[in-house]
This record gives structure tokens, C-alpha cells and sequence, in this order.
């Protein structure tokens, strides 16, 4: 069975769903298989702060909301903040004029929001196994605006009443962890009859780099991610985590103080493909502000999607047309069924 961050389960015919938190399960461990040096593991521990721990605010925040009976629809609310307020809350304090709203989204919607939200918090980058081979790695960082998402389309899915998402992030919280899913993809997946890479990806050493200038290296991760990975066969993904805070001298330094820290950047010192060394990678991804949901209406925002693909998909798409994948799919295409696969992933359940 797939481990996931979430499942449902239905006991003997009852309409009954309950939420348990399986984010990393007896298979994961904190080591790589890479020669590479890699950092010391941060040691953690709890900022003075107390809203240090996003999902513990963002759990908070959702208990500001009316309560409601339960139904066989999504119902849970969507609460809109603008920067100002996102930063009161983050900063200790309840701002006033909260714009709540109880309105019950259709699947459509739902869909979208989850689409979008799963690109705000992702980021890709290609790497050129040979000419005509190519992986990506794509990392999601599992904010809380993105698990609602996931959570009102599992539920709206299923038609059945779920437990309140402040419940789930309660438990989310309780790991003091920053959590985030990294999945890698090669347009030669599931194919044995092209040439297969190896590609190792140091995983143990895929560091956050802060606005203090703290290296800070994950607390957790999934054990695959960090074999080498043959490019013919199947696509290859699992958790990374790191903690809330980690000791700094006599210190606990808050990895990311979203008054500082703007962006979330992580990167890998070197990713080798067939023992050869293709250099540093980057991931940047927004990280402020933390409790718009469903509000990504840039010009990068995707405002048509096809619920059927997204509904429908169950594992990672095919590699994203960029700069380097000239054949690869368009972004809208993209995202749409890597939101589905993530919300699959996310929420184990029955399908």
C-alpha cells in the first residue's frame, strides 16, 4: 500500500471518515545513499514565538470560523486575508474585520483552487540527462492553504462529511515540521527498451538557506529519494521535512520568519547522473503571503481546468514544456495532473 500523508477509511458500511496523519511511515529515514559530504542534521527545537508553526496558526485561524453542520458536500470555509492581516496573525495578534464566508464551492471550483494552489507552492527544475533525455524534479512545499485544498476536493469527491480541517492541521502541527513532497520525472520513465540514466540526488544535503544565512539540511525524508534513480523505469517521489526551529549557539533560530523570509529557497550542492556531476539546482517558491487560499489569480494563475483530468489522475504527469523541453506538456496541462496525482498521494484513500 502507498504511504501517504493523510487517509480515509470507511468501517463496516458507515458513513464514517476519519482522518489519521501517516505523513512519514516506518520506511523513511534521514540518510542518502550518496557519497557526497552532507550536512549535520539540525537539532530542533521550539521558537519562543508561538506562531512560529504555520499550520498551528493557520489551525487557530480556521477555529475563527462559524461552525457548521456537517453535509455531503465541501463545506470547509474559505477564509481570504489580505497581507496586513496574514502578518497580525503571524505576528501574535487577531486582526479585526476578518472577511469570512460559508459558501459551499462546487466541485469546479474546488478543483481550481487545488490546481492553483499546488502550482503557487511548487517549483520545477530540468535536468539534461543526455541530448535527447531529460528528468525534472518538482518540489511542493505542503503549506496549509495547499492541504485545505487537497482536503475540500477529497471531500468533495467522496460526497461524504469529514472531519474539520483544523483537526487535520492540529495534528500537522503537533509534528513541529515544515513539510514538503519532492517527486521526479524523465521522459524516458516506464520504458526499458531507451538507455537508462542513473541519476542521484543528494538528498540529505538538500539544504534551506534562510534570511539569517542558516544551511539548514532536512530533519526527515523519504529513503528512495536518495537512491539512484534509473530514468527508464517508474517515476520516483516521497516526503522531505524540516524542522520549525533548530538550535543556533544558544539559540532557537525560526527557519522561516515570513517577515524575512519572502521566498523559500532550497538547493542541492550537485545532482549526478551517471556519476557525473550536473551542478547546483534551485527551488524557489513564495511563501508570503501564507493564508490567501484560492486568491492566485496572477497572470501565472490557471483559470480553465478539466475536472475529469484532474479527478482522474493517479500518478505524476510527463515532463513540463520549458526552455529545455521543447515536446514536453503545456503548464496548464501540467499542473492539472500533477495536482490530482498529489491529492491522491496526500489523501491515501480508496480509489
Amino acid at each position: 500500500m502507498r504511504r501517504g500523508l493523510l487517509i480515509f477509511q470507511l468501517n463496516r458500511g458507515d458513513i464514517l471518515l476519519a482522518f489519521l496523519l501517516l505523513l512519514f511511515g516506518a520506511g523513511l529515514s534521514g540518510c542518502g545513499s550518496l557519497p557526497t559530504p552532507s550536512i549535520a542534521k539540525p537539532i530542533p527545537c521550539t521558537p519562543q514565538e508561538s506562531n512560529a508553526n504555520i499550520y498551528r496558526v493557520a489551525s487557530g485561524l480556521m477555529a475563527l470560523t462559524p461552525s457548521t453542520s456537517p453535509s455531503n458536500t465541501a463545506t470547509g470555509m474559505t477564509v481570504t486575508l489580505s497581507p496586513e492581516q496574514a502578518m497580525a496573525f503571524l505576528q501574535g495578534t487577531v486582526p479585526s474585520g476578518l472577511p469570512l464566508n460559508s459558501v459551499s464551492p462546487d466541485s469546479y471550483s474546488v478543483l481550481s483552487i487545488l490546481v492553483n494552489e499546488t502550482k503557487a507552492w511548487s517549483d520545477v527544475q530540468t535536468i539534461l540527462l543526455d541530448d535527447s533525455s531529460k528528468a525534472q524534479v518538482v518540489l511542493t512545499f505542503l503549506s496549509p492553504p495547499l492541504i485545505k485544498a487537497i482536503y475540500d476536493s477529497e471531500v468533495s469527491s467522496r460526497g461524504l462529511a469529514a472531519v474539520s480541517i483544523q483537526s487535520v492541521l492540529d495534528e500537522i502541527a503537533s509534528r513541529e515540521e515544515l513539510i514538503f513532497f519532492v517527486t521526479v520525472i524523465t521522459n524516458t520513465n516506464n520504458n526499458a527498451s531507451l538507455i537508462s540514466h542513473n541519476i542521484e540526488i543528494p538528498i540529505h544535503s538538500m539544504i534551506i538557506m534562510n534570511s539569517d544565512d542558516l544551511a539548514i539540511p532536512p530533519l526527515h525524508d523519504d529513503h528512495n529519494l536518495g537512491q539512484p534513480i534509473h530514468s527508464s523505469l517508474e517515476p520516483v517521489f516521497g516526503y522531505v521535512s524540516y524542522p520549525i526551529g533548530m538550535k543556533n549557539g544558544s539559540a532557537c533560530s525560526w527557519i522561516l520568519n515570513p517577515a524575512y523570509n519572502k521566498k523559500i529557497i532550497i538547493t542541492v550542492p550537485g545532482i549526478l547522473v551517471d556519476a557525473n556531476d550536473k551542478g547546483s539546482f534551485t527551488w524557489m517558491i513564495p511563501y508570503s503571503p501564507l493564508f490567501q487560499t484560492g486568491v492566485h489569480s496572477n497572470s501565472h494563475s490557471i483559470s480553465l481546468i478539466n475536472p475529469a483530468v484532474v479527478s482522474a489522475s493517479v500518478a505524476p504527469p510527463s515532463l513540463m514544456k520549458d526552455l529545455l523541453v521543447t515536446q514536453g506538456m503545456e503548464g496548464n496541462d501540467f499542473w492539472q495532473v500533477y495536482a490530482g496525482f498529489l491529492w491522491k498521494e496526500v489523501m491515501q484513500g480508496i480509489y
